[in-house]
């Protein structure tokens, strides 16, 4: 068990208070379920589901809609003004995780810009609006979307200042599993299923908390 301050972010923080946060470290970053690219990064505050025995960890991919192009609802802008998209093409999102895996619309270009991180859909989302969330899904197996996570213990840590950089064969991502007593701004971090919450905590591991405080 390993302990770090509250520094995370650099431009703003995402857990309040002072005292020192429980993290497991020294994971390796499982891409069996999730691509992510190498270079892009992973956000402090992003869902994490690890493995002791293996060692590795497994990270969800959301983001936030922060528009919807009025011509063509499937070209949609992400908010990455502090949370970076780790997204790729291929990718397939949901803003709610249901259906077919196949029937899931897939990104099919990526502009990532010097203001705007912007994404293409290969069909357009029903009912997707402006500060909906947006998670990448899976095949569970059976043909059916699913999120990569089913029991997350803990949520990542930076290991640099906007994040955790992915690189070219191994990379460490330590998790945080126990909060101390203090909580992280869930609007300052990459969204959260609504399953996983209950409360003011994560479902599948009460010590970790939240506030709606932004």
């Amino acid at each position: 068990m390993k302990f770090y301050g509250q520094k995370f972010g650099g431009v703003r923080p995402i857990v309040n208070g002072t005292t020192a946060i429980g993290v497991v470290g020294g994971f390796n970053l499982d891409r069996s379920k999730v691509s992510w690219p190498v270079g892009s990064i992973i956000p402090g505050g992003s869902l994490a589901e690890y493995d002791e025995q293996t060692r590795l960890v497994t990270v969800l991919k959301a983001s936030r809609v922060k528009a919807i192009d009025g011509g063509d609802a499937k070209i949609v802008t992400l908010d990455t003004d502090f949370i970076p998209a780790g997204f790729a093409v291929g990718d397939k999102v949901l803003k709610t995780v249901a259906g077919t895996f196949a029937a899931a619309p897939s990104i099919v270009k990526i502009e990532d810009g010097a203001t705007n991180y912007v994404i293409t859909l290969s069909a357009v989302i029903s009912g997707l609006a402006v500060g909906d969330a947006l998670f990448q899904v899976i095949d569970d197996g059976s043909g059916n979307a699913a999120l990569p996570v089913s029991a997350p213990q803990g949520l990542t840590i930076n290991a640099d200042v906007q994040g955790t950089v992915v690189g070219h064969s191994q990379t460490s991502v330590d998790v945080t599993a126990d909060t101390k007593g203090n909580m992280f701004y869930k609007r300052r971090i990459p969204p959260i299923p609504a399953e996983f919450i209950s409360g003011v905590t994560l479902k599948t591991n009460p010590n970790i908390l939240f506030t709606e405080s932004y």
